[in-house]
């Protein structure tokens, strides 16, 4: 056919295709003298007269037929009384009470009367509706779904949710929904019986369905919201997809929240890592650790850079808090030095001495003789005869003799053992003391010294046995009377004693001989010092402080998660990696050794890592899933990091989606009954 170019009237040049020069003319004719509608417009609705409504029907136009109400305004007014209108059974009656409400308020300024102004609004209202039916039925939908909500809500045994049994179910739910569809089909009848029964069947079939797919497309939803979730966090975090989702499903399954991971990453400090927070974190470390390629590299590399770093960290963290650790041995020979120091001032206090009359000890010693028997006996017959001078039966006047006679009574304090003769040579002692006081001014105060030094140097061995699991060592409450007791002055001392110093600083030596012969077992060294029980960690409080003492423990606690934790992803990795390259060798698959039967050969620690491989070889068979090497090695940092992005973008994935299944099931039964079943429309 061919194409004719003509101007129109309008000047407007047009391109008509027609049979010949004269009808193209003619559709041009009939194109300028017809007016065009717009090009959105909508015809009115059906059963809507404009003749019947006075002043006509806003943006009605009569030479097209069609409804011109396209604009914002028009648009915000349908949806909003779409929303009212579709509120089951009440909506109508709230609409048009609105309707009648603005007629009233408008009749007392109008010229026309309340029905005129009545039917304008009305005609306006459904202009709008038919020039606009798209957005009119989804607000009716939206409006009958919101106002069926709460009534589920409200009464959910009416709609059978919560009932024991299937068919309590499907009946509760018929009712609720026929009471529901009946009564809103007879408010927007007018009270037809037809319509009303018709309601009322729709709304128990459609309730009754529900009970069956309300469920499930709440699983659905709470699934596509779960994936959409990680998805969004995963881009955000940078790490690929599949690689995200499982470590947040390693989360899941450790059952890890943000207050329990937050506490855990706080306690384990900087070295911490999310791999330490959880044993299904462990063998997806582990699994890497297993697979060569960039992840293997990063999960090894971080793990072993840490173990390195293990001495470093603990001698750091002990000094910092104890102080640099002395040697007993040095300790014990300084304080001996300083008791040398003190013989001239012995020599001062003798130059004054007068004789001693030690004729009383000498008649005491002798008639104790007399009956005690044996290493009592032999013991006081020995100090008996230091009172004679040497050689001779008589009695030694020199005080400085005296003086040495209560060393050697000292001496033998040391090495008796039979509790009788103990006592004897102790009474004997405190005889010849007496008589020192008496007859060498001056001497207590010196002796005191002395004194002071010799428990200082017992405090220092003492100190070194307080950590110890056997008799000798003190119990707590026994450690903290001996700590507050060996600060308080002894005899003729003046001022307190040095002896917490001293029990203080052969506890730091122990810990630092602990440290140094299990540096390399950081499991050995958290058992030593921390010790199985309480008892080690009060101790450590009395000589230290109890936030001293906390540190220390959480630091070997720390080590010694960080020393389970590398032995479970690379040792494990390890053992599952040689076992796969014999597989490989032999061609076999499936040829390992179960747990009983590693049992038979490791022993409970051969039981134990064939256990953990099984964990690991699960996830290995996940991270089959994961094809790239990037996206491993995204995953590697990820779990080798304490990243607190990171951290928080997993806690929400683990978590899930913020919908709640319960409130899904309301709103899935409030849809089928509204779009189905015609409630609220």
């Amino acid at each position: 056919m061919p194409v004719f170019e003509i101007q129109g009237p309008d000047g407007t040049t047009y391109e008509i295709d027609a049979p010949d020069e004269q009808s193209a003319l003619g559709a041009i004719g009939q194109m300028v003298q017809q007016p065009a509608a717009r090009p959105g417009g909508q015809p009115l609705h059906p059963e809507f007269d404009p003749a019947n409504v006075p002043g006509g029907v806003p943006g009605y136009n009569s030479s097209t037929g069609l409804v011109e109400g396209d604009d914002a305004l028009s648009m915000v007014r349908t949806a909003s009384g779409g929303v009212l209108e579709g509120i089951p059974v009440a909506g109508p009656l709230i609409r048009g009470g609105m309707d009648r409400a603005a007629a009233a308020t408008l009749a007392p300024f109008s010229e026309k009367d309340y029905g005129e102004i009545l039917q304008i609004i009305q005609a306006g209202t459904e202009a709008e509706k038919s020039m606009n039916p798209k957005l009119d039925t989804a607000a009716q939908v939206t409006g009958a779904v919101a106002g069926t909500i709460p009534m589920i809500a409200a009464a959910p045994s009416a709609f059978g949710i919560g009932q024991a049994t299937r068919l309590g179910q499907i009946s509760g739910a018929a009712r609720g929904g026929a009471v529901l569809g009946g009564s809103d089909s007879f408010v927007r009848s007018g009270g037809d019986p037809a319509e009303t029964t018709s309601g009322a069947l729709w709304g128990a079939g459609t309730a009754g369905v529900g009970t069956y797919v309300a469920p499930w497309v709440g699983k659905g939803v709470k699934k596509v919201a779960d994936a959409l979730l990680i998805g969004r966090l995963a881009k955000a975090t940078g790490v690929d997809k599949q690689a995200f989702n499982l470590l947040a499903k390693g989360m899941e399954r450790d059952g890890l929240d943000a207050a329990t991971v937050n506490a855990r990453l706080q306690e384990l400090g900087p070295d911490g890592m999310v791999l330490d927070l959880g044993p299904n974190l462990k063998y997806q470390a582990a699994a890497l650790a297993a697979m060569p390629g960039e992840g293997q590299q990063v999960v090894r590399g971080a793990i072993g850079a840490r173990d390195a770093a293990a001495n470093r960290r603990i001698i750091d963290e002990v000094n910092s808090q104890l102080g640099p650790a002395p040697v007993p041995r040095r300790v014990s020979a300084d304080i001996e030095v300083n008791q040398g120091h003190l013989s001239p001032r012995y020599r001062e206090v003798f130059q004054n001495a007068s004789p001693v009359d030690t004729r009383p000890i000498a008649q005491y010693l002798d008639r104790e003789i007399q009956t005690l028997r044996g290493e009592a006996q032999r013991g006081l017959s020995t100090v008996r005869r230091m009172l004679n001078r040497v050689g001779t039966e008589e009695l030694e006047t020199n005080p400085v003799t005296l003086l040495e006679t209560r060393k050697a009574i000292d001496g033998m304090l040391e090495t008796v053992q039979e509790t009788n003769a103990r006592n004897a040579l102790t009474t004997a002692r405190q005889a010849v003391d007496d008589q020192l006081r008496a007859s060498v001014p001056g001497i207590k105060e010196v002796d005191a010294q002395y004194a002071e030094l010799a428990r200082q140097n017992t405090a220092v061995q003492r100190g070194q046995t307080v950590l110890a699991n056997g008799r000798e060592a003190p119990r707590p409450v026994e450690l903290a009377d001996e700590f507050r007791q060996g600060a308080l002055p002894q005899g003729e001392q003046i001022g307190p004693s040095a002896v917490p110093v001293r029990l203080r600083e052969g506890a730091r030596a122990e810990i630092e001989r602990i440290i140094g012969t299990n540096a390399n077992d950081r499991v050995a060294l958290q058992r030593l010092i921390k010790g199985e029980g309480d008892w080690n960690r009060d101790r450590l409080a009395t000589l230290f402080g109890d936030d001293r003492a906390e540190r220390i423990i959480r630091l070997l606690d720390n080590e010694r998660a960080f020393a389970d934790t590398s032995s479970i992803v690379t040792r494990n990795s390890e053992s599952l990696a040689r076992r796969e390259a014999i597989n490989d060798l032999t061609g076999q698959t499936g040829g390992d050794f179960g747990v009983v039967d590693s049992f038979k050969a490791g022993g409970v620690g051969g039981a134990t890592r064939a256990t953990a491989i099984k964990g690991v070889e699960k996830v290995v068979e996940a991270l089959q899933g994961v094809k790239t090497e990037a996206a491993r090695k995204q995953m590697a940092e990820a779990l080798t990091s304490n990243n607190a992005e990171v951290v928080d973008a997993l806690l929400k994935a683990a978590k899930g989606s913020n919908l709640d299944p319960s409130q899904i099931d309301r709103v899935s039964r409030a849809l089928l009954l509204t779009s189905v079943g015609g409630v609220g429309r």
